[in-house]
């Protein structure tokens, strides 16, 4: 009977479809409902809830953050109407700009070292080239960006003339980690003249990230989250996950010699970044996996069974869920908890029964079943 009435209100969200999220507005809704009266971002703001930006795990998918605010539902309305607060009717876009931003709160690069930075500048071989009279500009010359999206973006756009420089020169590509990374950033940081400041959360466009990807020759060797093929390779089919658009970014720098030769092999050009652009195409590619979630099926049937939805469901009051594969996801549950979740914990109360809870894992195994 719990999870049956469960199921009710899950599946009344899931004539929505979602578009992905997008982080930027996910802050602006952050700020329209007020959540910082009671939630923090890094020690700042309530102390009532939790400090949304804190991160017990790196395995925080829209799974659980869906389990998450849907296990926490009742004790938050309980908050906002001891606030006289209004209860947002949060759409299922809304739910996945709020995740989006959540996520990303999470998602910080590791602190720099100015110490470790310049032992980098050796180990990785920039001191040869980087140097008074050297081949490239010296490091006491490098412009200083507080954001490592926007120092990769410089590193990118001279590619070009690196690899034709290492490759004269008999020197290896350096690749680099992102604590290598963030590391030599903060030591360009303290250099005479230089800027020290933590770094911003800017988000980029996922929407022009997607165009951007699309008109600039990217699918000629690339795609995002669909099957290879042959000369086309999956961005995102890989066992492991990228953990920050930092990430992202240093993959990129450490594949350039091998994508340039494979442009040229195409007769194709790499393309410099202005602007935003890398941070609209890093944007996209992040946003790509972190909606692509993809739970177990079979353990969500066997979910499905041991809760009794089917009493519900398929022989009772419920709407049938047959009809709607396809359409379930965490925004759509999370939307329908806030549209209609107090009027059903009113029903369960009056009932003596208690609001149910779902695990992350839980969440995702029943998605993937009844969208199978």
């Amino acid at each position: 009977m719990r999870t049956a009435l469960a199921m009710m209100l899950l599946a009344a969200a899931a004539w929505a479809q979602d578009r992905p999220g997008d982080a930027r507005r996910g802050v602006q809704l952050f700020e329209q409902h007020r959540c910082v009266l009671c939630h923090s971002i890094n020690s700042v703001g309530g102390s009532g809830a939790p400090d949304l930006a804190r991160r017990p795990t790196r395995e925080f998918t829209p799974s659980a953050l869906a389990a998450s605010m849907w296990n926490h539902a009742p004790a938050m309305w309980q908050a906002m109407a001891a606030r006289t607060l209004p209860l947002p009717k949060l759409e299922p876009a809304e739910v996945a700009d709020l995740f989006a931003y959540f996520y990303a709160l999470r998602y910080f690069d590791p602190a720099g070292d100015a110490g470790r930075g310049i032992q980098v500048l050796t180990s990785a071989g920039c001191a040869a080239c980087h140097r008074e009279g050297g081949a490239g500009p010296p490091v006491s010359a490098w412009r200083a960006p507080t954001d490592p999206i926007q120092w990769v973006q410089q590193m990118w756009n001279h590619t070009g003339a690196m690899t034709r420089e290492a490759r004269a020169a008999g020197i290896r590509w350096p690749e680099l980690s992102v604590q290598q990374l963030v590391d030599l950033m903060v030591y360009v940081q303290n250099l005479p003249g230089g800027r020290l400041s933590p770094p911003s959360l800017r988000f980029g466009d996922p929407v022009t990230g997607a165009r951007l990807f699309e008109s600039q020759g990217c699918t000629r060797c690339h795609t995002v989250g669909e099957p290879a093929s042959p000369g086309r390779f999956d961005l995102l089919g890989r066992t492991r996950r990228f953990h920050t658009l930092t990430e992202f970014a240093v993959s990129m720098w450490n594949h350039a010699p091998r994508m340039r030769r494979r442009a040229e092999r195409l007769s194709a050009d790499i393309f410099p970044f202005q602007g935003d652009q890398m941070r609209d195409l890093l944007a996209y590619l992040f946003e790509k996996q972190y909606f692509q979630e993809r739970g177990n099926p079979s353990r969500g049937a066997r979910l499905y069974r041991s809760r009794q939805c089917a009493g519900c469901h398929e022989a009772g009051p419920g709407p049938a869920l047959a009809g709607l594969r396809g359409r379930f996801s965490p925004p759509a549950f999370t939307s329908a908890s806030w549209k209609h979740g107090p009027q059903m914990l009113e029903q369960l109360e009056k009932r003596g029964l208690q609001w149910p809870s779902f695990t992350g894992t839980e969440m995702a195994d029943l998605i993937a079943y009844l969208n199978r």
